[in-house]
């Protein structure tokens, strides 16, 4: 089993595809069966495609959620609570509920034990805080 820790992606989908391609994703979109990916959040703002970022995590959580992870960043967790920063982007309505319904359901969480043959893991985004 291959184990993928994506970091940030803000917003750029052309990377994250390009990335996701060299890893085997094949054509229709879907990963390899040897391949977990986990992604430790801020999927969104700072890029020109933070919409198309969400719908293309969401696709890969609703057809292979043994198989990718999602973390909440600081990012994301902007539109779980409160904002606890100013960010001048701001995702559309349907964005937004894409993520609460992520946070709602179990498909994102905040941290993620991981393991491999040799070793185990804990994977977090430094921008979550305790408070969250």
């Amino acid at each position: 089993m291959r184990i993928a820790v994506i970091g940030d992606v803000g917003g750029h989908a052309i990377p994250l595809r390009h990335e996701l391609d060299r890893l085997g994703a094949r054509a229709d979109g879907s990963l390899p069966d040897d391949l977990v990916v986990v992604q430790v959040g801020d999927l969104i703002h700072r890029g020109p495609d933070s919409a198309q970022v969400v719908d293309m995590v969401d696709g890969y959580l609703r057809a292979q959620p043994a198989q990718w992870i999602q973390l909440i960043g600081n990012h994301e967790a902007h539109y779980l609570q409160p904002p606890v920063f100013a960010w001048p982007e701001s995702l559309g309505r349907r964005h937004i509920r894409c993520i609460n319904r992520w946070w709602k359901n179990g498909s994102a969480a905040v941290a993620a034990a991981v393991d491999t043959a040799d070793e185990s893991f804990l994977i977090t985004h430094a921008g979550i805080t305790a408070e969250f």
